[in-house]
């Protein structure tokens, strides 16, 4: 009989050789798709109980869950102020930004009265001994995005610390928008003053948040119709003057370019509409999908950025056996996070003679998501988050092909993801403090 362990490994040797195959990307996400769908009804039908593992180390989880409201890690940090603030543009630190922290009434229909991301991360609890959930928030608190002074304190906090500017998530629906208030609320007031751009996330909006198209919610139109329209509803966001611009351009980010019929039409025609509106000419990014392979400057985008962990899930050590899941059932996986930054798995040769923007994590969790079937990078710390933002911030201001030194962040607030530069309870302000000090690191370097 095959045990677990060897399933999973095959497993993972059939998606390395299915994201091989010499057929498009539309095709292969549409494949992928439709095995997440199928993978999801099949475990959601198949968890009735909670089973604790035979393996499960239970005496030291029980312990270990017990000390959680006064753990601190040894890398923690207290709030430090540093007396300038950077204002080089040898490296540009982007972070993705979420706007799920706010009540409204698409969520109260969904999930529930008040329901937000913070709903999921506080239900979250360790999967096994040395886990570190629930992802409890440090000065910020559950805060709410409907309250300018908690928007004002995310700007200071990035300024502070290294982050230049804020990509927020943009959900466009053939015309209707989702969690638009903090976007609205920040164009508003002139007085939160900080760079942002907007990143279209146009795939669809599920029950599950599981990147599956399980119980849909909103959908996606994929039509070129439907997907020309968008540029429309985004040129008063545009025209602000605070947006992001490379050489003048304004940056627009596509989170799903697979999911756009005859991309070369639509964004000649984003194009166009740009330079009839605000006489500029915009400049737009590809976020990569789990198919890195297509070079989607053939399909009219001017660059593509990574997006992590997507491309290193099928290049990561999997160590689901070795931290022993405290529950039999735990259909989810385990990477090791020290193993992947030590040998810089995250640079890929398909990369290097395409325009691709670099991206980092300072960890990956979304236990709080997905519970027992989450994907977790375990051993991930602030040291080693440096250690990989200071190596790609390097890479980036010596790479040529690019038209600007831009390093992606994934996230400055996926908390649900376990990918946050926030100050949480256990780090403080350690992963803060890690990325200003990798970038003032790679500036000294430059400036001798």
């Amino acid at each position: 009989m095959i045990d677990i362990q060897m399933k999973r490994e095959i497993l993972l040797l059939l998606k390395r050789i299915f994201w091989k195959l010499p057929i498009g990307s539309h095709t292969k996400e549409k494949l992928r798709s439709l095995y997440a769908d199928r993978k999801e009804i099949s475990e959601e039908y198949s968890i009735n109980k909670i089973q604790i593992s035979e393996k499960a180390l239970k005496n030291d989880y029980i312990v270990d869950v017990l000390k959680t409201p006064e753990r601190k890690s040894e890398h923690y940090k207290e709030y430090l102020e540093h007396n300038n603030v950077s204002t080089s543009k040898d490296s540009i630190y982007i972070a993705y930004y979420l706007t799920q922290y706010h009540p409204n009434a698409q969520n109260d229909d969904w999930w529930g009265k008040g329901v937000t991301e913070w709903t999921n991360v506080s239900k979250a609890v360790p999967q096994f001994v040395g886990h570190n959930q629930p992802k409890l928030p440090g000065e910020l608190g559950f805060y709410d995005l409907r309250i300018k002074d908690n928007m004002l304190r995310q700007i200071d906090l990035a300024k502070n610390y290294g982050i230049d500017v804020f990509c927020y998530y943009y959900y466009w629906f053939n015309g209707d928008r989702l969690l638009e208030k903090p976007l609205n609320m920040f164009l508003e007031d002139k007085n939160m003053n900080m760079p942002f751009c907007i990143c279209w996330a146009n795939e669809n909006w599920t029950r599950r948040f599981s990147g599956t198209n399980v119980g849909i919610l909103m959908k996606i139109n994929e039509s070129t119709k439907s997907c020309k329209q968008f540029i429309h509803d985004i040129i008063d966001v545009i025209k602000d003057n605070r947006y992001f611009c490379i050489n003048e351009s304004p940056v627009i980010l596509v989170y799903r370019p697979s999911l756009i019929q005859n991309p070369k039409l639509v964004l000649e025609y984003w194009r166009n509409e740009a330079v009839k509106s605000i006489s500029k000419n915009i400049y737009i990014i590809a976020v990569q999908e789990k198919d890195a392979e297509t070079n989607w400057t053939e399909f009219g985008f001017d660059a593509e950025t990574e997006f992590q962990p997507k491309q290193l899930i099928n290049h990561s050590k999997e160590i689901t056996a070795e931290v022993k899941p405290i529950r039999a059932d735990f259909h989810g996986n385990v990477y090791d996070y020290e193993e992947l930054v030590e040998n810089r798995r995250y640079n890929k040769d398909n990369n290097v003679l395409k325009k691709v923007y670099k991206a980092v994590m300072p960890a990956w969790d979304n236990t709080a998501r997905r519970n027992q079937r989450g994907t977790i990078f375990h051993k991930s710390s602030p040291l080693l988050y440096k250690k990989w933002l200071v190596d790609i911030t390097k890479y980036t201001v010596q790479n040529g092909l690019l038209d600007a030194p831009l390093v992606f962040i994934n996230a400055w607030n996926e908390w649900g993801e376990g990918a946050y530069l926030e100050p949480d309870r256990y780090y403080g302000y350690a992963y803060l403090q890690a990325t200003r000090e990798s970038k003032d690191s790679v500036n000294v370097e430059r400036s001798c």
